[in-house]
């Protein structure tokens, strides 16, 4: 039986339809199907830069994951990776430590940005932080990360919180606008609106990295079950983040236009100064879990989580995640 031109046509057509399947599946099987993750991170801010850069860079891709990035914040996002609703947290680890201490199985494979960067901002007429002998400082909230640092700067010159008044005033926004407003003295922010403070004629009396405190900063955690289960998974994900380290410190263009986008800013100095404080000195070249920040950050929980007092800086790491993440990748 003959075919006309048309049906011929057709039959070609299928045929390279056919192929093209058969190709992609062959791919698929060679090269490996994408692993999906679901990543949170608990808060905005400019030390996300990494996570973002690692998206926009495409070296999950490279690293044949498909991250889901979702933003979950505080204390949700610890109880969303203890019930399996994420795969890695990205966060200050002091609710995932609590959260240890309670009993979950948690556990650290990663850190970044382990610098204190925090700022103590003071009204004008206040140059030095013993000025503030009996003045309102605004905080977060009682006895969080913030509080405990601003203790230990106090300390550093001869003084402690019964010398002041800590008042818990909320997040950044709202311990700019208890400045502004006149509520408190003086407040602890990150370097970006300690800057923008400053454009409004106040005064960064100490910038507390400067003190040399140890730190463990943003930590990747993730449940020991899905750690050993998919283990290779986590490897690569920190292997991700590493070239998107590499990157940021690389390529100050497209970080800018990162943090511009994803904080939604617009004025210049802002944006410099927000890249400045999350790539040079502030950021590793690569990944790390250090265990003298990890006791600082225990140390931080013992008045309001007894049983953090128990813990050990060594029983809540898995060291090896960064050992394999740093050989070359297969």
């Amino acid at each position: 039986m003959k075919m006309n031109r048309k049906s011929r046509g057709f039959v070609v057509g299928m045929g390279v339809v056919a192929g093209f399947f058969a190709i992609t599946a062959l791919a698929s099987s060679v090269f490996g199907a994408s692993d999906k993750l679901r990543v949170s991170n608990c808060y905005i801010g400019g030390a996300i830069l990494p996570l973002w850069m690692a998206k926009d860079a495409g070296f999950y891709e490279r690293q044949r994951l498909d991250v889901e990035q979702i933003w979950i914040q505080g204390n949700p996002a610890t109880a969303a990776l203890i019930a399996g609703e994420i795969d890695l947290l990205y966060c200050i680890p002091h609710n995932t430590i609590s959260a240890i201490a309670g009993g979950a199985d948690l556990v650290f494979v990663a850190s970044i940005y382990n610098r204190m960067q925090y700022r103590i901002v003071a009204a004008p007429g206040i140059d030095k932080i013993e000025q503030l002998r009996g003045k309102v400082v605004g905080v977060a909230r009682l006895h969080d990360v913030a509080h405990f640092y601003l203790r230990l700067a106090l300390k550093r010159f001869g003084m402690s919180d019964r010398d002041v008044q800590m008042a818990a005033v909320g997040g950044q926004n709202d311990r700019i606008l208890a400045l502004k407003n006149g509520r408190v003295a003086a407040t602890i922010v990150n370097p970006a609106n300690a800057l923008v403070l400053e454009t409004w004629g106040f005064k960064t009396i100490l910038d507390i990295d400067s003190l040399n405190f140890p730190v463990i900063g943003n930590a990747v955690a993730t449940r020991r079950a899905l750690l050993k289960e998919r283990r290779s998974v986590v490897v690569r994900f920190v292997r991700a983040l590493a070239a998107s380290m590499r990157k940021i410190q690389d390529d100050p263009d497209l970080s800018k236009k990162v943090l511009a986008r994803n904080l939604r800013l617009q004025d210049k100095a802002i944006i410099e100064e927000n890249y400045r404080f999350n790539s040079g000195k502030n950021l590793e070249s690569f990944p790390t879990l250090p265990l003298d920040g990890l006791r600082y950050a225990i140390d931080s929980l013992a008045s309001t989580v007894p049983s953090a007092k128990n813990l050990k800086p060594e029983g809540l790491v898995d060291l090896t995640i960064l050992g394999d993440a740093a050989k070359t990748a297969p």
